[in-house]
This record gives C-alpha cells, structure tokens and sequence, in this order.
C-alpha cells in the first residue's frame, strides 16, 4: 500500500513539474472557415485548418484567421487620365485567403490588403488611359485591373473571387499650369 502511494505521488509530483515547465494541454476548435497557425516558443510550426487541435498553453500558441471572403466596395473616387481629364470611378470586388501564413504576415491587418491592392492596381491601369478611350473599353479595363491585382493578391496569400467596375466617366478637364486649356 505504500509503494502504491509513492508512485501515485511520484507521477503526481511529475505532471505538477511538467506542468509549471510546459504547461497544460488545451484543445482549440476552429471552424470550418477559419485557419491557424501554430506557433512553438515563438517559432512558426504548421498550418492547421478546421477542427480540434491540442496545443500545450504556456509553449504553444495558436493564430487564428478567419478565410471568409473579404468584400471590398469603393464609390466616387478621383483618378487623374494620361491627357489630364479626371475621371470619377467605383468598384466592388471580394478574395478569400488561400495561405494563411502569407495572409497574416502580408500587413498588420490583413483584411485591408485586398482593399488596398484593388485600389493601387485600378488607378494603375486608370492613369495610363486617356479620356477619349476610356468610355469605349470599358470591359478591357476592368480585365487589366485584374490582371494586374490577381498576382499581388497571390503573393500576399489570396485569392481574388470577383471584380467589377460599378461606376466610370469622366468629370472634368484639369488645366495643366502654364500651358492654355485647348478645350
């Protein structure tokens, strides 16, 4: 009888040491849209996607990231045209992340990537149009914005779903400082 209570207080005493050392398992449920990255003191260990994980609390710690399309949608911006006209313009679009670990080390936030890519690559395209073209390829500028938006969305880890413009004319004609206005 008492070896049995010297071992039970032996194991005891072990999982009270490992337990101070390495801390208490934990099991984290994701949901079937959400992506974790597990995290080793400090150190990216693997990806992990929905369902149950078991990670030990005080060595291990789980990043979760939600994969649910992000929607984007901007109305009544301004772009500057190669001839010097303003155009007024608007899109909607969505992504999905496809590589968790790119996604979370693309920004700080990362659902505003997707926001800010859309942007960036619409006026690209936008600014290298004069007026006169705009208002007939209507369609092949929306491709080109694509185009150029789906491979940097790639390497910050999405996946571009949909885009479209909503809204695209032109406003005015800017006069250049020092030259005549010609219109």
């Amino acid at each position: 009888m008492a070896a049995v209570a010297l071992v039970t207080w032996l194991v005891f005493l072990a999982f009270a040491v490992l337990g101070t050392r390495f801390g208490k398992p934990l099991t984290v449920t994701l949901l079937q849209y959400q992506a974790g990255i597990v995290y080793d003191r400090g150190v990216r260990r693997r990806e992990v996607n929905g369902g149950r994980h078991r990670i030990w609390t005080r060595v291990e710690q789980i990043v979760v990231i939600d994969k649910r399309p992000i929607s984007v949608s901007f109305e009544n911006r301004a772009v500057t045209l190669a001839d010097g006209s303003t155009a007024a313009y608007g899109f909607s679009g969505s992504a999905e992340v496809h590589d968790a670990g790119k996604a979370l080390y693309s920004d700080q936030n990362y659902n505003n990537v997707p926001a800010c890519v859309l942007l960036c690559c619409s006026r690209l395209v936008l600014n290298t149009y004069p007026s006169a073209q705009l208002t007939a390829k209507g369609e092949k500028i929306a491709q080109e914005i694509v185009e150029k938006a789906r491979p940097r969305l790639r390497a910050s880890g999405f996946d571009l779903r949909s885009f479209r413009l909503t809204q695209l004319s032109i406003t005015s004609r800017i006069p250049q400082q020092g030259r005549p206005d010609t219109q």
